[in-house]
């Protein structure tokens, strides 16, 4: 019987995605969740090259994304008001920031009587879900801070059971530079995949995990 035709990874932009040493970055869920909700960026996260690029007027749905930076350089009124004369459906500040050091970001929010809403970046089905609601009933900033995983201690890489894996591309939607199709099923790269476990729970079969014994 011959195998399932392979689902193609996402075609992802954003350094996340394509700089191997950035696998298993807890923005991969970032930035599936507006591709998964059909948003179109302007800007980066704050790690990324362009991340300070002024927005401009752009066609159809897409979301204004900037770092931490940005933020306290210019202000929450400037940054808000700039981004909504460019017509964004949405303002995502993301950051290479660990969540217990953003009192700062907090502070600058409330200062400007901004709402916003943290993205839960454990949850990849939440994460998307949030960048609906928001798109759908405007007017909070959604804030998504993670460490910097080049920084972090790396786990075993995971390993795919051929048995279970069936091609179905659910797991390439991470856009993680440390997964690809194989001739017979989903490639984990030993070598860059940090085990961090995100793609796991997007495996509708169960076969991305822990390696087995040796």
């Amino acid at each position: 019987m011959a195998s399932p035709r392979p689902t193609a990874r996402a075609a992802a932009l954003g350094r996340p995605a394509t700089d191997p040493g950035c696998s298993g970055c807890a923005h991969l869920v970032t930035l599936r969740a507006l591709r998964r909700a059909g948003v179109e960026v302007q800007g980066a996260i704050g790690c990324e090259e362009g991340e300070a690029r002024a927005f401009v007027p752009g066609h159809g749905r897409w979301g204004a994304v900037t770092g931490v930076a940005r933020l306290l350089r210019e202000g929450a009124p400037a940054l808000l008001a700039e981004a909504a004369r460019a017509g964004a459906g949405l303002l995502l500040l993301a950051d290479r920031v660990a969540p217990v050091r953003s009192l700062r970001i907090e502070e600058e929010l409330a200062r400007a009587g901004v709402r916003h809403v943290w993205m839960d970046l454990e949850d990849a089905a939440a994460a998307e879900a949030l960048v609906r609601e928001v798109l759908d009933d405007p007017g909070r900033v959604i804030v998504a801070l993670a460490r910097c995983v080049r920084g972090l201690p790396h786990a075993a890489p995971l390993a795919v059971e051929a048995s279970l894996c069936n091609r179905c591309g659910s797991c390439l939607t991470l856009a993680c530079p440390a997964l690809s199709d194989g001739e017979e099923t989903t490639v984990v790269d030993p070598a860059i995949c940090t085990g961090c476990g995100r793609c796991a729970p997007l495996c509708r079969s169960r076969a991305l995990g822990a390696p087995g014994p040796v």
